[in-house]
């Protein structure tokens, strides 16, 4: 896909002599179809250029109002940073390097460190500044089909994240086979009631991921807490467009709440996040949510092991690390 430059662009932000970025040079245009995003106002990045070779600079507006994204304590939601990495990604791989539209991302990991933002307007957005570096890139015939992406998000001037993660893409012809039935049978089931919402860290019950679960039985290494995953097949934000199994991203937060409910009624600030995806997590199935408090060694560091289990086997595994303290 072409990108096409425009010329007139928002101010530039100061960055104070942090990096070589020049501030004069246009960028291209972004569409919520390059993020794979329906609606518009869940798009993040608004323009992005080359900076060098498997270099970019994207620009990225953080909304300050967004129902689902919303500011604790003054700081950025952390579900802002995950979904920055995300739809970077995502970009990336179709306007800088051909992807077609319609190919699949299958992400593997992701993993981020954060500073405390300091508070802004609690209208309009605040904009953030994206570097990308992309490394280990991988062909499948003249197709990319893997890469890695760094990334350092920078907000007027200073660091206010580090962070990456690591993808696969298929074809729609591979996606089939590889999901085979799943695609066409893909059901979305009658969900069980959520906890309340503020056990969790929100205010509304459709945001709401966890659904109360049976006691484990006693063990030696027994969950901390243990719930069943579980969601409003009508968000507009985290099915926006049709899934044949839980999203990624909603996966990451039910990690982000479960830690919450781990440390309830104070909340989890986590400082940092390591997300491993390690299989699909299919409708129709339950999925249980586990935490587990780990040592740090640091009696203000604490550190939270949120993992996915479906069928018998994990499904997806969470080390947020942070500080618990009354929103």
């Amino acid at each position: 896909m072409q990108a096409i430059a425009v010329s007139e662009i928002s101010a530039p932000i100061s960055r104070r002599g942090e990096t070589d970025i020049s501030a004069d040079v246009p960028l291209y245009p972004v569409v919520k179809e390059l993020v794979h995003r329906s609606n518009p106002s869940d798009v993040l990045p608004v323009g992005w250029r080359p900076l060098a070779e498997d270099r970019y600079l994207i620009s990225v507006a953080w909304p300050q109002g967004h129902p689902f994204y919303a500011r604790v304590n003054g700081d950025h939601a952390a579900n802002l940073i995950g979904e920055t990495i995300r739809q970077c990604g995502l970009l990336l791989a179709h306007a800088a390097y051909d992807v077609p539209l319609g190919h699949h991302f299958v992400m593997w990991d992701m993993a981020y460190t954060r500073e405390p933002a300091r508070p802004a307007s609690a209208v309009g957005t605040h904009r953030v500044e994206v570097e990308v570096v992309c490394s280990d890139l991988r062909l499948r015939g003249r197709r990319l089909g893997a890469m890695n992406c760094d990334m350092t998000l920078r907000a007027d001037g200073r660091t206010v994240a580090r962070g990456g993660g690591r993808f696969d893409i298929v074809s729609p012809a591979v996606y089939r086979r590889l999901r085979g039935a799943q695609i066409e049978a893909a059901t979305q089931p009658v969900q069980p009631d959520p906890v309340p919402p503020a056990a969790v860290g929100r205010t509304r019950v459709m945001d709401v991921l966890l659904a109360p679960a049976p006691e484990p039985a006693p063990s030696a290494d027994a969950p901390f807490g243990r719930w069943l995953l579980r969601a409003d097949f009508g968000h507009p934000t985290l099915f926006d467009h049709r899934n044949d199994h839980f999203p990624g991203m909603l996966l990451v937060e039910a990690a982000f709440q479960a830690a919450n409910a781990t440390v309830a009624p104070a909340l989890h600030h986590h400082t940092s996040a390591k997300v491993a995806f390690l299989g699909y997590v299919e409708y129709g199935h339950p999925c249980w949510i586990e935490t587990r408090l780990r040592p740090t060694g640091m009696p203000q560091l604490t550190a939270i092991e949120v993992t996915g289990r479906q069928n018998g086997r994990p499904v997806f595994s969470a080390l947020l690390e942070g500080a618990s303290a009354q929103d």
